[in-house]
C-alpha cells in the first residue's frame, strides 16, 4: 500500500510543463501581438522536447502536446483539455510515457465549477495502481480577492476513509500578477500530518508571458502559465533532501511585440545551460 501511494503521489504532483532548454537564438519571426504560442522547442546538451499548443475559435487553450527526451527518459505527454460551450473546463484527459511506466493508460480528471460564485471549486480523478483503486478528490480554496491560494488533495484508496494526503500553497504579487512562491507538503506515512517536501520562488521581467490561462494553471498543475510575466530566476528547494536544491536564471531575447523569442537558462549547481526558441502563429 506505501509503495502504491508513493506512486500516486508521484503522478499527482507531476508538472508536465515544458522544459527550456538549449538552441541558438531566433530573430522573432510572426511577431504580431494577437499571434497564439504554437510550439516550444528545446535542448540541453542530448536532451530535448518540443511542445505544441492547440486552442479552440475564443483562443483558449484545449490541448498541449509534448515529445522529448532527457537520458534515457521518454518525456512524451499529451493533455487534452475539454470545455463547454462557456469556455469552462468540465474535464481533462492526459496520456504519458510517465503515466504508462506506472500502468495507468490515461488520467481522466473531472472538475465542478459553481457557476454562481465563477470558480472552481473541486476536482477528481480514479486510478488503479498496482492493483489498488485510488481516487483522489481536490480542493480549490480562494484568498479574498478570489485567486486560488491553495489545493488540498484527499486520497482514497480501497477500503480506506479520505485522507488528506498533499497540499499545494500559492503566493502571489502585490498586483496579482503573478505567483511569487509554491510549497508542496505531503503525508509520508499512511494516516500521518502534512510535512513541508519542496517549494519554489519566483522573480520576473516586465514583458509579456506568451501564454497565459491565469486559475486554469493551477487546475492543470501548471503554475507558470498563470504569470502575466516570465520567470527571471527561479529557486527549487527540496525540504526533504537539500542536495537536490537548484536555481535556474533565464535571460531571454524579445520580439517586436515584446514576448520572447528565445531564452537561455543556466542551472546552479552544475552550470548547465538551457535555451528555448518560441514560435507564434
Amino acid at each position: 500500500m506505501k509503495k502504491s501511494i508513493t506512486v500516486l503521489f508521484i503522478t499527482t504532483i507531476l508538472f508536465f510543463t515544458a522544459c527550456q532548454k538549449e538552441i541558438d537564438w531566433g530573430l522573432g519571426g510572426n511577431a504580431g501581438a494577437d499571434k497564439l504560442l504554437v510550439k516550444i522547442s528545446s535542448k540541453t546538451g542530448s536532451d530535448s522536447t518540443v511542445t505544441s499548443y492547440t486552442y479552440n475559435t475564443a483562443k483558449q487553450l484545449t490541448n498541449e502536446n509534448t515529445t522529448g527526451i532527457s537520458g534515457t527518459t521518454i518525456l512524451d505527454n499529451n493533455l487534452k483539455i475539454y470545455r463547454n460551450s462557456s469556455g469552462i473546463i468540465q474535464r481533462t484527459v492526459q496520456v504519458a510515457a510517465a503515466l504508462t511506466a506506472n500502468g495507468i493508460d490515461s488520467l481522466v480528471i473531472r472538475f465542478n465549477y459553481n457557476t454562481s460564485l465563477s470558480k472552481y471549486t473541486s476536482s477528481v480523478f480514479a486510478v488503479t495502481v498496482m492493483g489498488t483503486n485510488v481516487v483522489d478528490s481536490a480542493v480549490y480554496i480562494y484568498d479574498a480577492v478570489g485567486k486560488i491560494s491553495s489545493d488540498e488533495h484527499y486520497l482514497k484508496a480501497s477500503l480506506l476513509p479520505p485522507t488528506l494526503a498533499l497540499k499545494n500553497q500559492y503566493t502571489y504579487s502585490a498586483d496579482g500578477l503573478n505567483v511569487t512562491g509554491s510549497q508542496q507538503s505531503a503525508i509520508t506515512t499512511l494516516g500521518g500530518p502534512l510535512t513541508p517536501q519542496a517549494s519554489q520562488t519566483y522573480t520576473y521581467d516586465d514583458k509579456k508571458n506568451p501564454l497565459i490561462v491565469k486559475q486554469e494553471a493551477m487546475l492543470l498543475l501548471r503554475t507558470g502559465l498563470f504569470n502575466a510575466q516570465n520567470p527571471l530566476k527561479t529557486v527549487v528547494t527540496n525540504t526533504s533532501d537539500p542536495t537536490a536544491d537548484f536555481t535556474m536564471d533565464y535571460v531571454y531575447r524579445y520580439n517586436a511585440a515584446g514576448k520572447p523569442d528565445s531564452s537561455y537558462g543556466t542551472r546552479t549547481p552544475g552550470g548547465a545551460l538551457t535555451a528555448t526558441k518560441y514560435f507564434y502563429q
